[in-house]
């Protein structure tokens, strides 16, 4: 049964400068734990930093027919973020901090996002992340009520890691089981990955070691092309491959 979690206190943001990541495709728990903790500057009415389904484009051809529509093959990301203002004499806030991070335009940043764990608590391998590579847009500025605020759009910058799984500092291994080790022609072969023990059957990569034996239909799922014994590896960012598993085609 899920159990509900309220968001107080509960969404993490920390950001800097993009180039403190060096592998997009595999982000460091050192390098998370490098960015700034932003969380406290951030005003949650306007948080709207998110992922959408690809955006439509309109770069046609002059061959395409009248009404012509096509989707962009990237997932469309980004969205804003409105934060507190800092006073003039503030040099050392966490206020004056983020508005040093955000405030210059076309600065390209590395923001990642964690929901769950307290925003009080540092990133550490196993946390989940969304980890966005963004470029700050023009700064508009406002008031309310209660602060003075800012706002920055973030725009896209192509690298995306959605649902990312913290590595630990020394790299460990996903698990592979296969629901059995055995098959014949045509029969399909289920295998499960599980990496610093959570379920990541359909995020990993999988290798068949000969696809004219065994060929990957689904994530986790085989088909038995011939007889042969293949073996299955499960690989993830930032984890070494995991053991090999040997699947008997008979």
């Amino acid at each position: 049964m899920a159990t509900k979690v309220l968001s107080n206190q509960r969404v993490t943001v920390i950001a800097g400068l993009a180039s403190g990541v060096s592998d997009w495709s595999a982000v460091t728990l050192a390098e998370l734990a490098a960015l700034t903790n932003v969380s406290g500057a951030i005003n949650w009415s306007s948080f709207d930093l998110n992922i959408q389904a690809s955006s439509q484009t309109d770069d046609r051809v002059l061959t395409d027919g009248a009404g012509s529509q096509s989707r962009s093959p990237m997932t469309n990301f980004g969205g804003g973020l409105e934060l507190v203002n800092p006073r003039p004499e503030d040099t050392s806030s966490i206020f004056r901090t983020a508005y040093n991070i955000f405030s210059t335009p076309r600065v390209e940043l590395v923001v990642a996002v964690r929901y769950g764990k307290l925003n009080s608590v540092a990133p550490a391998a196993g946390d989940r992340w969304m980890i966005y590579r963004l470029m700050s847009d023009a700064v508009s500025f406002g008031e309310n009520d209660v602060s003075k605020y800012y706002r920055v759009n973030l725009i896209a910058r192509d690298d995306l890691l959605v649902e990312y799984i913290v590595p630990p500092a020394t790299a460990v291994a996903p698990t592979v089981t296969a629901l059995s080790a055995t098959g014949s022609v045509d029969d399909l072969i289920f295998a499960s990955a599980v990496y610093q023990g959570l379920n990541v059957t359909k995020e990993v990569t999988w290798i068949s070691s000969d696809e004219g034996d065994l060929v990957e239909v689904h994530p986790g799922i085989f088909k038995a092309i011939a007889t042969g014994t293949p073996t299955l590896v499960a690989s993830y960012p930032g984890a070494t491959n995991s053991t090999a598993v040997t699947i008997t085609i008979s």
